[in-house]
């Protein structure tokens, strides 16, 4: 996926991704912060379940009938249900289920034992020409249409409008089936335990993590509103017809290879009120070209990362510097080759997983 690539093949400025605070920080974020957790497999967002939702992330290039056929259907071991494609804008998204069993659940929270079950939504990045023109729509514009209360989003509020206008049109096609999904789901493990409960994920590649952050933002809307007093409310609307709506939680987001695509002053409202309680993940490596020659452009237009980023190894299910003390970083000497992003290849290579369009692969 190309984000208006510089492709001036020189030395960009090294990127300081990862550093023993960047891991803490991490760690504090995916796995402390303050939450009521249901426990399912996705939850701890150990290497492990990264690489699912990679392989997730995968899947939701290819169409719903060759899912089945992907060497990462089984590994995954996730549940296509269905998927959706936005007709203006051509961005699409496919949603799984994965059923948390006593093996493969891990329970976070001194005070949760439950079990549930875990819905990933897993939006496609670029696969023709109208995803690519969505890219280069990179111009900041006022975020109006996030589905927040107006009156509570910061006046001076940006968002690339190309991503903005695609994460809304996929929402419009994506929010009808999955609240249905969500709906039947909550009725089923109703009906076997009340213990039982489902949790979120919204997952996605280059554009595709751009429209999963975004639609999480309107899928916390569509059930959660906040009153000019702070007070949160959790929301049922209209547009739903059936009567039992699932017990809510702040979703979880983890994107990989995924673009800046706010300004500072939005990126805070998002982390701190928009997504409140969500975890949010940002992947990346330093062997990826997009990011790394956009780098440049993005810090020029004040641009910001919501959540955390850390570094992942894009061949293998690691974390290089998840617990590495940031001198032992430093002194790590990095190829001449390795410091110069140029392989386009990359930018699709994470966790050991092939996340991109399938020209010449099955």
């Amino acid at each position: 996926t190309v984000f208006a690539m510089n492709f001036s093949w020189q030395h960009h400025r090294n990127r300081k991704i990862s550093s023993l605070t960047t891991a803490y920080t991490t760690l504090l974020h995916v796995v402390l912060l303050p939450r009521t957790f249901v426990a399912t497999a996705f939850n701890s967002l150990s290497p492990t379940n990264l690489r699912r939702l990679a392989e997730a992330s995968s899947l939701s290039y290819l169409s719903f009938d060759r899912i089945p056929t992907s060497p990462y259907y089984p590994s995954c071991q996730l549940e296509p249900l269905l998927q959706v494609v936005d007709p203006a804008s051509e961005s699409g998204a496919t949603i799984f289920l994965e059923k948390a069993t006593p093996s493969s659940s891990t329970v976070l929270s001194s005070t949760s034992s439950a079990r549930g079950q875990t819905i990933i939504v897993a939006c496609r990045g670029s696969a023709n020409p109208k995803n690519f023109g969505t890219n280069l729509k990179f111009k900041l514009v006022p975020a109006t249409k996030l589905s927040q209360n107006p009156n509570n989003l910061p006046p001076d509020a940006a968002i690339h409008e190309g991503f903005q206008d695609a994460s809304l049109g996929l929402w419009k096609v994506l929010c009808p089936q999955l609240i249905n999904i969500l709906d039947d789901k909550n009725q089923v493990t109703s009906a076997e335990s009340k213990e039982e409960n489902l949790e979120v994920v919204f997952t996605g590649h280059s554009l595709g993590a751009a429209t999963a952050l975004l639609c999480s933002v309107h899928y916390n809307s569509y059930f959660r509103r906040k009153d000019s007093d702070g007070a949160t409310t959790i929301t049922k609307h209209d547009t739903i017809a059936k009567a039992t709506i699932f017990s809510y939680s702040a979703p979880t987001i983890v994107t990989f290879g995924g673009p800046k695509l706010c300004n500072t002053i939005l990126a805070q409202y998002l982390r701190t009120y928009a997504l409140e309680g969500s975890q949010i993940l940002h992947l990346v490596h330093d062997k990826d070209p997009i990011l790394a020659n956009n780098q440049k452009l993005w810090d020029s237009l004040g641009f910001e990362n919501v959540g955390v980023e850390m570094e992942c190894d894009p061949n293998q299910v690691a974390l290089p510097h998840c617990g590495v003390d940031e001198t032992e970083i430093k002194k790590k000497k990095r190829p001449f080759l390795g410091s110069v992003a140029w392989n386009i290849v990359d930018h699709c290579n994470y966790m050991g997983v092939f996340i991109g369009p399938r020209i010449f692969m099955s």
